[in-house]
């Protein structure tokens, strides 16, 4: 409704008859504003949210502003109340119409009826572009249409808001922009560019019949001349489509029903023109409504707006993807798929891609998953594009195509050739193999050609024998060991070497392997020598020895035994290069210089001065090595090694200059011991060449002699009193204790008794030499009195050094103020050495073999001419200050090293710094009092006089320190089964005691109890969980000890005004054990105060306070054992005893007596719960009072001892199987090794027959010879050049040998493949197989379950019952030959086998005639000895671990028990019959030869009967 502004109290007239089309047309104008911005300056502002349709609201200095929404539907208005209208803002040219979408950014120029000519009839409209900016032209039939193209930030294509930013328009005016600018649309009254321009409305007389008529903002009011009427405007019935007329003065309104409007409501609103239906859908107005027609859209819903699902039926196959679109759908298919659906499969095999036979499977075929190979498990279309290859055998690749090459996996083995063939290869073989693979070794040894019982070792197309030991110590050798071996019989080998007999070339021989300390072929050269002092022996070496001809490195080796620390071994050079072996503080010291650099070696932690024999070895090559031969070492061997580059090894002329024992000077200054060596040494070898005695000056040398003689000097035990034996090899030394000395400590400083009988004793001394403020005092101190005067030293001028005993400690102090303390008791009666260090100001004692600071005093200078006195002063008042005389005995006195003596000694005089001048009362020795002088010792003791004391040896009834005690108990007052104590005057007889939960005690104190209760002490033993121990009330005043849900409850209170205190166990104590508790108070002499607690040695302070536990002496009732069943130990309160036994009154005056009637059983008894022996396997019972455990025997575990330990468990065995037994564990031992544990490496250069100074280097089951660099062949027996590490293994055979592989060494002989190499080397002819090393897991692989086992010459298989070969890839034929007999069928399984019998035999091989055996059956010795074993083993545990705890054996007794042992016997017997006639096993022929081959491995052959 207008609003008609200001009315005066007259009648208005006039603007009811306005014609309802002026009124139209005003609010048409009314209506005219652009979407976008709007102002209004009549509202509220933003306060109310006066912008409609999703506008946003901006309030301004006057009034708000609405920023209509563009998106999806636009709008525009002050409010963004009306749907935008584009030819608003836009205009057509002159002969077209401007025709808007309301709601949308476009519009749409159509040419008038009627108009003609080029402007409509132009093809194309758009080419003169007549749309503004953003808007695309669109050309049509009749005209063109502007559509707006949102911009890049998505505005629209209203007018920018820059032009119409600065609010050019006036009085409310709307901002729209036009060409070139803006233009305003003003608001009724209002014209003019800007809207400032006020119309006036009454210009064209609006008010009729004479009114006056007044104008105002955008409206007037007509003023009536003759009101004396009321016209009634709605009497015409002027409002139409059933509106409401109201009349008013001078004019009516119409209110109209829903969906008309006007000023009549006239107007059939259209609910269409707002466009409300979406998706192209066709709108149908209809009364205040409308109907949207969606057909043929593709949507659904009131407005259009739902899109249709056409997805929603699922009209894609295959897994594809449905895509939504407008009117329909599209498919994404998974890839190998196609169709509009996607239900086409493409066949990718059509093409036939798969060559040379292959089967194209499609991955598109779900049956092929899960089922065939390459397929994953579960079908998914992601990967069922495409096509598999199922190949051919021998054929590979994505189509097939790829021949596959099967050597490429290095098949053949043992140097096998291979070749390849379809699917398939052939290898050929090299001699000595056979196979597939050529992995089978042929088995030399089937044929049993070792003779004598050796063990034949299978070979490469050869055997050898292991000779074993003969008859009558017979020794077999030669190839097949059928020649005995005589080398030895007549053999000229001594020193107790060890001879070896030999064969070869069919030609019997021996050699001799010596001992240490013997050489050459006869081992009758000794190697030792000795030096009997310090010394030496110079060598000058032969420079064209063949040994150090063309060598590259240099070695010393030998045998030494000392005990000196330190000393020079060996020194090869000069000054400025060499080689030296030294010992320094016990332990081996090598080192080598060249060219100005050292290169040092240290054995660490090994001391070699213990007089024993040790070998020690120095080579100089890539690396200098010291090595040294001790039983602490892995493998026997400590090596210390530095590299050194590669032109140091070779050997320098200096090195021909060898000092033996020692080094010249100025040589010997560049060792660090610089001393000769004083000892034996024997064996030794420089260069590898053997250096013997006689090649040595020993007769020009005083020092050095043959053999090696030695004393033992400390095995006698020469040093007396506690003294250190010190062997010096030649002569020995003594390390005296003080305050003995002399050779052999025999001689012992005299003491000084001061003070004896209680006499004044002292001794005074004047220093004749200064000491300055640096000294040591040192004395051995013994005195029972706390205090006196022991050393005091005085310059004349200072104060004095003042030692002192204060309170039975030491004190030191040079004035009243500066005073320190020795910490400890020294006046107990013992012995104590004080040494005290006095450094400038710094005083340090020695206490318990350590030194400690004491602190500091004004240094104290000791100057020439000062006094010192020692036990007191000639004056005796002049001691008293510091205790008085000193009374005890002093003992070797040292003052800086220098003894002092008190007494005159035989060849002997005073240090040169001391002059004695008076003593006075000194006794010579430590004497005693005569202390026993009073008679101390009261009813008949015996008085023994101790140091200044006395002990009583007291009558057997009496005891104290002067027997003045009587002991009750030594006269056997108390009866038996019960124990005597002796307490204070008296005595009281105790037990334990059992309880049944009746039959409690009760005591109460007598009469005669003064002191304070203030503790308990109780011992008992439990299973209850409920009982009470002990309690006692007295008014307000209680005492409990109970078990309370098996916890221990304290609860002590003392009257009203006290809290108390209470204890509750977190640990249960009723484990059938004893336990201990005792209570007391914190302070007793309190009034209350904190109670202490100690339970089975655990300590705890009780919360709260309580008083003593006097109230006891009031006659009050102790309860002891109530409802309790358990045991009572010790229990006292206030240390008084509460005795159990019934017993007449005691002597004591305190006690605690008997006050009722109840009684228990005494001593500590449960029920008998060990009475059925419980424990199995030899496990011992334990009673632990109603209850047991098990003490198991060695090997036993569990509650009754029942499981067998698995000793194998922690896998003891190092190498080797371990099989387990009762408490122990057997190790079945890996070939070359032997011990308990299998962990020893069997030394196997014992017996090594390497010659010419080879190295042996010991292996696993074998050794090698190194040899020296002129000599070479397996035992280095050929002299040459041939460079090869040879390697004798226990099997060789003939001239074969076995090269061992050495790994990461330059340079490797050991080639791959199977070449066979001769050389001619002196005489001899050697022929070598080279073979290829094999390691496990790298290129050697056992089958079948076969164990790899890395040996010294490579891998090698121990297989599994049932399989042999290399890789035990041959399943051993158990029916070749056919046990089976009668016609029996063998069928041969892993590791056994099956006869299948006719009819008329049965029995494991088929040979048991049914028709004999259906009569009478015996069992056999050995199967009743099998079922008595199985019986033991199964049925022992079962049968008698049933009937152990039933009552069957006491009721049937022995006959039952040897019945059942009848019928287990019977029952065993009849399950082996039952088993044997089944035949469903047989050992194989290895398990029974391997038996005794394993035995070989277990079981060593002495190194004699090997080494042949």
């Amino acid at each position: 409704m207008w609003d008609l502004g200001e009315q005066s109290p007259s009648c208005l007239w006039g603007l009811a008859e306005l014609s309802s089309l002026e009124l139209q047309m005003l609010t048409n104008e009314k209506s005219l504003f652009s979407s976008g911005t709007s102002y209004s300056e009549n509202d509220s502002g933003c306060s109310s949210s006066p912008c409609g349709n999703g506008g946003s609201c901006k309030d301004l200095e006057v009034g708000y502003q609405c920023i209509c929404p563009v998106e999806p539907v636009a709008y525009m208005g002050i409010n963004c109340e009306l749907l935008y209208d584009a030819c608003i803002e836009h205009e057509c040219p002159a002969h077209m119409t401007c025709t808007p979408t309301p709601g949308l950014l476009e519009y749409e120029c159509v040419c008038t009826a009627g108009s003609a000519g080029t402007a409509c009839d132009s093809v194309d409209e758009c080419e003169s572009s007549p749309c503004t900016d953003r808007f695309e032209c669109v050309d049509a039939p009749a005209g063109y249409t502007c559509r707006c193209q949102l911009g890049p930030g998505g505005e629209g294509c209203q007018a920018e808001s820059s032009v119409c930013s600065s609010q050019p328009c006036l009085n409310n005016g709307t901002c729209v922009e036009a060409a070139g600018g803006y233009r305003c649309l003003c608001r009724p009254g209002f014209s003019g560019a800007t809207c400032g321009d006020d119309i006036d409305e009454c210009a064209s007389g609006p008010c009729r019949n004479g009114a006056i008529c007044r104008d105002s903002a955008g409206e007037y009011s007509c003023f009536c001349v003759n009101c004396d009427t009321e016209i009634d405007e709605c009497a015409s019935d002027p409002c139409q489509n059933g509106a409401l007329c109201n009349d008013h003065v001078g004019f009516y309104t119409c209110t109209c029903a829903p969906g008309y409007q006007g000023a009549q409501c006239e107007v059939d609103i259209n609910e269409c023109e707002s466009q409300p239906c979406q998706s192209n859908g066709t709108c149908h107005d209809l009364i205040n409504s409308y109907r949207c027609d969606c057909s043929d859209t593709g949507f659904e819903g009131t407005h259009c707006e739902l899109d249709i699902l056409e997805c929603a039926s699922d009209p894609c196959h295959n897994s594809a993807t449905c895509l939504e679109g407008i009117k329909g759908y599209s498919c994404a298919c998974w890839p190998g798929y196609t169709g509009q659906d996607c239900e086409e499969d493409v066949d990718e095999c059509v093409t036939e891609p798969c060559h040379n036979g292959g089967l194209c499977l499609e991955r598109s075929n779900p049956a092929h998953y899960g089922t065939q190979p390459h397929f994953p498990s579960n079908f998914s279309y992601s990967q069922a594009a495409g096509f598999l290859c199922q190949c051919q055998p021998g054929f590979t690749g994505e189509t097939c195509f790829t021949n596959i090459d099967e050597c490429e996996s290095q098949p053949c083995q043992n140097g096998g050739l291979c070749q390849d063939l379809v699917n398939g290869f052939l290898c050929h073989c090299l001699p000595g193999y056979s196979g597939v693979e050529c992995a089978v070794n042929i088995n030399e040894c089937e044929e049993g050609p070792c003779k004598n019982g050796a063990v034949c070792e299978d070979g490469i197309a050869d055997y050898s024998c292991h000779c074993a030991p003969g008859q009558d110590g017979i020794t077999w050798g030669g190839k097949n060991c059928s020649v005995q071996l005589t080398g030895c019989q007549t053999h000229d080998c001594q020193n107790e070497a060890l001879c070896i007999p030999t064969y070869q070339a069919e030609s019997h021989g021996h050699l001799c392997q010596c001992q240490p300390g013997f050489y050459d072929a006869t081992c009758s050269t000794p190697t030792t020598f000795s030096f009997a002092s310090r010394g030496l022996l110079f060598i000058e070496l032969p420079e064209n020895s063949e040994s150090r001809r063309g060598a590259g490195g240099a070695s010393v080796s030998l045998r030494f035994r000392t005990t000196l620390p330190s000393a020079v071994l060996f020194y090869r050079g000069h000054g400025a290069e060499y080689l030296f072996l030294e010992l320094l503080d016990g332990i081996l010291h090598a080192e080598l210089k060249r060219e100005g650099v050292g290169y040092p070696l240290l054995l660490e932690g090994l001391r070699v001065d213990d007089g024993q024999w040790h070998k020690v070895e120095v080579v100089v090559h890539s690396t200098v090595q010291l090595k040294l031969w001790h039983g602490s070492c892995e493998a026997g061997v400590c090596l210390q090694s530095s590299p050194v580059p590669p032109g140091t090894a070779l050997m320098p002329q200096a090195f021909l200059h060898l000092y033996i024992g020692g080094a010249d000077d100025p040589m010997a200054n560049n060792t660090r011991s610089q001393q000769g060596f004083v000892g034996c040494l024997e064996d030794l070898q420089v260069d590898a060449e053997a250096v013997l005695p006689a090649d040595l000056p020993l007769a020009e040398s005083p020092v050095a002699r043959p053999g090696c003689e030695r004393t033992e000097w400390c095995l006698s035990q020469p040093c007396l009193h506690g003294g250190l034996c010190v062997d010096l090899w030649a002569s020995f030394r003594c390390d005296c204790p003080r305050p003995y000395a002399g050779p052999a400590c025999s001689y012992e400083h005299p003491a000084a008794t001061f003070g004896l009988e209680n006499s004044t004793s002292f001794a005074s001394f004047t220093l004749s030499d200064s000491l300055g403020a640096d000294f040591n005092l040192s004395f051995f101190l013994r005195s029972r009195k706390p205090d006196g005067l022991l050393v005091q030293v005085c310059n004349g001028t200072g104060p004095c050094l003042t030692l002192y005993l204060r309170d039975s400690q030491l004190s030191i102090e040079t004035s009243p103020t500066d005073t320190l303390t020795f910490p400890g008791n020294v006046a107990d009666g013992r012995r104590h050495l004080v040494a005290l260090s006095f450094q400038g100001g710094s005083v340090g004692a020695l206490q318990s073999d350590t030194f400690v600071e004491l602190g500091q005093l004004p240094a104290q200078a000791l100057g020439a001419g000062s006094e010192m006195f020692i036990g007191g002063h000639p004056d005796p008042d002049s001691a008293e200050l510091w205790g008085g005389h000193f009374k005890g005995c002093l003992q070797d006195i040292q003052l800086n090293s220098q003894q002092i003596e008190f007494f005159q000694v035989e060849n002997s005089s005073l240090p040169g710094e001391l002059n004695r001048t008076q003593t006075g009362n000194l006794v010579n020795g430590c004497m005693s009092d005569d202390t026993c002088k009073s008679e101390p010792c009261q009813n008949g003791g015996r008085c023994i006089v101790t140091w200044n004391d006395f002990h009583c040896s007291c009558p057997a009834n009496f005891t104290g320190k002067f027997c003045e005690e009587k002991v009750w108990c030594e006269s056997d007052p108390c009866p038996e089964a019960t124990t005597c104590v002796d307490v204070v005057a008296g005595y009281v007889c105790l037990a334990n005691a059992t309880f049944n939960s009746y039959g409690a005690m009760e005591f109460t104190t007598n009469t005669s109890v003064t002191r304070t209760l203030s503790s308990l002490h109780l011992d008992f033993r439990t299973r209850d969980e409920d009982a009470v121990l002990l309690r006692a009330v007295e008014e307000v005043d209680s005492l409990q000890v109970a078990i309370k849900n098996s916890s221990l409850l304290v609860d002590i209170r003392s009257g009203n005004s006290i809290e108390g205190v209470s204890f509750l166990s977190p640990q249960p104590v009723t484990d059938g054990a004893w336990h201990s508790v005792s209570v007391s108070m914190e302070e007793p002499a309190a009034l209350s105060s904190r109670w202490l607690l100690r339970l089975d040695g655990v300590n705890a302070t009780l919360q709260g306070n309580a008083g003593s536990l006097d109230f006891l002496k009031n006659n009050a009732l102790v309860v002891l054992a109530e409802n309790f069943t358990g045991c009572l130990g010790r229990v006292q309160i206030g240390g008084i005893f509460l005795p159990f036994p019934a017993h007449g009154p005691y002597p004591q005056p305190e006690q605690f007596q008997r006050a009722g009637p109840g009684s228990a059983q005494l001593g500590c008894s449960g029920a008998d719960v060990c009475a059925s022996s419980p424990c199995l396997n030899g496990g011992t019972c334990e009673d632990q009072f109603d209850s047991f455990r098990c003490g198991c025997s060695a090997g036993w575990a569990g509650q009754r001892c029942e499981a067998n330990i698995d000793d194998c468990q922690p896998s003891p065995c190092v190498h080797g199987d371990c099989v387990d037994a009762v408490a122990d564990f057997q190790c079945e031992c890996f070939r070359g090794f032997i011990g308990k544990r299998c962990d020893i490496n069997v030394d196997d250069c014992v017996r090594h027959q390497c010659l010419n100074g080879a190295t042996c280097v010991d292996g696993v089951y074998g050794y090698s010879c190194k040899c020296p660099p002129q000599y070479s062949g397996p035992r280095c027996e050929g002299q040459g050049s041939l460079q090869i590490n040879w390697t004798f293994t226990l099997g060789h055979s003939g001239n074969i040998f076995h090269c061992k592989h050495l790994l990461g060494k330059e340079p490797k002989f050991c080639l791959e493949g199977a070449v066979q190499v001769q050389t001619l080397r002196g005489s001899a002819l050697y022929r070598i197989r080279i073979l290829p090393f094999y390691q496990c897991g790298k290129n050697f692989t056992c089958l079948n379950g076969g164990r790899c086992i890395t040996e010294s010459w490579g891998a090698n298989c121990s297989c599994r019952p049932g399989f042999t070969g290399r890789n035990c890839q041959i399943n051993i034929n158990e029916c070749d030959p056919n046990p089976c007999q009668n016609g029996g069928t063998c069928q041969d399984s892993e590791n056994r086998y099956k006869c299948v019998c006719s009819a008329s035999y049965t029995g494991e091989r088929c040979d048991i005639n049914r028709r004999q055996s259906e009569g009478t059956y015996s069992p056999s010795q050995q199967e009743v000895a099998g079922a008595r074993l199985e019986m033991d083993s199964v049925l022992k545990q079962r049968v008698w671990a049933h009937l152990s705890h039933s009552s069957v054996v006491g009721a049937v007794g022995a006959a039952g028990a040897a019945l059942l042992l009848v019928l287990a016997v019977a029952t065993a017997i009849a399950m082996k019959r039952r088993r044997a006639t089944q035949g469903t096993y047989s050992p194989s022929r290895q398990e029974k030869d391997g038996a005794r081959v394993e035995m070989w491995n277990v079981i060593k052959m002495p190194p004699t009967e090997r080494l042949i």
